[in-house]
This record gives structure tokens, sequence and C-alpha cells, in this order.
């Protein structure tokens, strides 16, 4: 089976006061607008910090405050008619300060906005591409910071349950 590695992507979440940082985002086939974790594709030569910055700006306005920790790491594995596909998901646990004022050059962000937690998990459980697991057991204590999962799909949106494979 062929093999290719798809892309780094990096996701700021970030907490206050029982909430968390989410985007409403609509892409020009979505026939509704849907709510993720801010953060995105991170760019060929691009470092991961770089990366976690320049989302963050673009997609809700706000700056990164001191050094990010790595909450999780999803490894992505999808099968799809032309073979394996991996990605490899790096959320970091972030501080940030200013105003919310989205400036997405790619014109998808509609809104930023604080969410309470167990609202922001509801929404995000409704994306079919995204598996809120690894985010809930970090929310609530139940992994340690650095820990990493694969997820495996076939297709493009059947979701198979993360496994936990390493604590660091």
């Amino acid at each position: 089976m062929p093999y290719q590695y798809f892309k780094h992507i990096v996701s700021i979440v970030a907490r206050r006061e029982g909430k968390l940082l989410l985007v409403q985002q609509q892409g020009r086939f979505d026939p509704l607008p849907s709510w993720a974790l801010p953060g995105g594709q991170v760019e060929p030569g691009e470092e991961l910090l770089a990366g976690l910055q320049r989302e963050l700006r673009e997609e809700t306005g706000l700056t990164l405050v001191g050094t990010p920790i790595i909450a999780f790491i999803v490894q992505v594995l999808r099968k799809t008619e032309d073979g394996l596909q991996e990605s490899l998901a790096c959320h970091f646990a972030c501080e940030v300060d200013g105003q919310i004022d989205p400036q997405d050059p790619d014109g998808l962000v509609r809104a930023a906005h604080w969410v309470d937690e167990c609202t922001a998990l509801e929404r995000l459980a409704m994306l079919s591409w995204y598996d809120c697991e690894p985010l809930r057991r970090w929310l609530n204590g139940e992994a340690v910071p650095g820990t990493v999962y694969i997820s495996r799909y076939e297709g493009d949106f059947i979701k198979k349950e993360p496994e936990q494979i390493q604590e660091v």
C-alpha cells in the first residue's frame, strides 16, 4: 500500500475561567458553519511554534504569552483509495492575550469566542473529522501533558476510536 506523509497540524488549547477558545468556521462547500479549536496546517519549512503563533493571530487576533506546552499529540492514519496518509496533530496548551479580532486570510473563520468547556466539547463532537476524546482526557486530568494517541480513519470521515500509545 502506498504511503504519504500528509502534513503537520497545530491546535491551540487555550483555557480561561472554565472556558475554551473556539473559532466558528465555514468552508466554501460546508452547508453550515462549525466550531473548532484554533489552528491549522504548518507551512512547509515553518517551525511548529511559528505556525502556532501565525494560526492564533490569523484565526483569533490574539497573541501567544509565554511558552506553550504540548497538551497532547494525535497521529492520524487515514486509509484512502490512494493508500495510507499520515498527519501529526500537535495540540498546545497556550496562554493568550489581546482582543479577539479574527483576520483569517483564507476567509474560513467567521468568529472566535470563549465557550464553556462542556459546550465546547459538544460542539467539537459534531465534527466528523475531529476526535474529542484526547482533549476530554487532557481537560479532565486523565492524561498527562504530552500523551500521544493514534486515530485511525478509513475513507474521509469514518472515525475509529483513538488509542493511547504513550505518556511522556
